[in-house]
């Protein structure tokens, strides 16, 4: 029936596993849920071993860590049952019929997705750009708006696949660093024009990101969209962003006024405060300045 499959690194997802684990039970079905653990420290994974005591699940502990695509691939391929249910690890279950819901939607399509909520309440002042961020974009993310573009709007937190279709589709395991695994996944199913559900069976995103962590991970992440670019093509805002400033001549100008503010924007981005529109810059100027030193080498 399905296979629920959890990657994890350096966290704690044991709530989430009891809470997914009696779920299952109740629909008596049959089911596994593999936890993969990407190389964490020994802390966690002592935290986390209790998961094999529990029925149908295993935790498995990789010996080094792989990434965010290859362990995905992996747990795929391990995977016994026809339905895959991916999830992050820093989720939080919604509803009592989360599983319930994606089983009787199984039949609408080869991939479903859920969608995903934040706190109704700031959790700290630390993770207040993640925080303000998602919490501006959920209005759009109904599942009526998602369908609407179902592939850009596709993140990899919480979806279910049909087995097969995902072996014919595995993550891009050239992406060795952080980001954009999902854009090329959701380009792949697009390519081969396998559609996309999008229905409202969210998870809670417990695991929002401190401020300087963000900016840590969009860096990496614009690093890795400058790698890949030619694979993303118009799947990515900010980089239809740049091609529009390429063809006004305008990357240079905006390179060099990222680098003359990039220290002000930071100092309020990282603050309690943070202005989204100066995050939206400081992501297109960071991008432009990658093209730029490119361009010197």
């Amino acid at each position: 029936m399905i296979s629920i499959l959890i990657p994890i690194y350096n966290y704690n997802c044991v709530s989430l596993v009891c809470d997914l684990h009696q779920q299952a039970e109740r629909l008596k079905i049959s089911y596994e849920i593999l936890v993969a653990d990407d190389y964490s420290d020994e802390i966690y994974k002592e935290k986390n071993r209790i998961i094999n005591k529990l029925p149908h699940c295993k935790y498995v502990e990789l010996e080094e860590n792989i990434g965010r695509a290859r362990i995905r691939n992996y747990l795929g391929r391990i995977a016994q049952f026809d339905y895959l249910l991916f999830m992050d690890c820093d989720a939080e279950v919604v509803h009592r019929d989360f599983i319930k819901r994606y089983l009787d939607a199984r039949n609408l399509g080869k991939v479903v997705y859920g969608g995903l909520l934040h706190p109704e309440v700031l959790p700290s002042k630390e993770v207040s750009l993640a925080y303000k961020y998602e919490k501006n974009a959920e209005p759009k993310n109904t599942p009526e708006k998602r369908s609407l573009n179902p592939y850009k709007v596709f993140r990899t937190f919480n979806f279910m696949i049909d087995r097969m279709t995902f072996l014919n589709h595995q993550f891009d395991e050239a992406i060795t660093k952080y980001g954009h695994e999902d854009t090329l996944f959701g380009k792949s199913l697009e390519r081969d024009k396998i559609e996309i559900i999008h229905i409202d069976n969210p998870l809670l995103n417990c695991g929002l990101d401190t401020n300087i962590k963000v900016l840590k991970k969009t860096e990496e992440s614009l690093n890795t969209l400058f790698e890949i670019r030619e694979k993303v093509g118009e799947s990515s805002n900010v980089l239809k962003a740049y091609r529009k400033l390429e063809n006004w001549h305008l990357t240079g100008i905006t390179s060099y006024l990222f680098k003359m503010t990039s220290n002000i924007i930071r100092k309020n981005l990282l603050s309690s405060h943070p202005i989204l529109h100066l995050y939206a810059f400081y992501k297109l100027g960071y991008l432009c300045m990658i093209f730029q030193n490119a361009k010197r080498k």
